[in-house]
């Protein structure tokens, strides 16, 4: 009987969730995100996005033009992180999947804005 309930829960958990990739400190994960419209925490606004750079010599301009994005905020020089306004044509979900695959050689972390109940900082 557990077994059958603990089955009912995830299928539930698929069937209102969408599967996001993100590239943290180098590593793919996988999120979930709720996509249940009863739900109060399926209410996910495109904010912006936080990027950080395993290279020093990147040219912001340049990649923020490249994709239509807008710095917001530096978060630190030292560990390369920088928050990006999302000026484009694509949700944040649709970019950072877009940035991550042309950008796996020089992109160390790349995620949502969100804070811990998916709703945008």
């Amino acid at each position: 009987m557990k077994k059958i309930l603990i089955s009912l829960s995830v299928l539930a958990t698929v069937t209102y969730a969408q599967i996001v990739t993100i590239i943290d400190n180098g590593i793919e994960r996988k999120i979930f995100l709720d996509t249940n419209k009863n739900s109060a925490r399926s209410i996910i606004k495109d904010s912006s996005i936080i990027i950080s750079f395993k290279k020093d010599n990147i040219n912001l301009d340049k990649f923020a033009k490249k994709y239509n994005l807008k710095l917001k905020k530096v978060i630190s020089t030292k560990s390369k992180y920088y928050i990006f306004i999302n000026k484009s044509k694509y949700k944040d979900i649709k970019l950072i999947k877009l940035i991550s695959k042309e950008n796996k050689n020089i992109i160390k972390t790349i995620r949502p804005n969100w804070g811990l109940g998916m709703i945008p900082r």
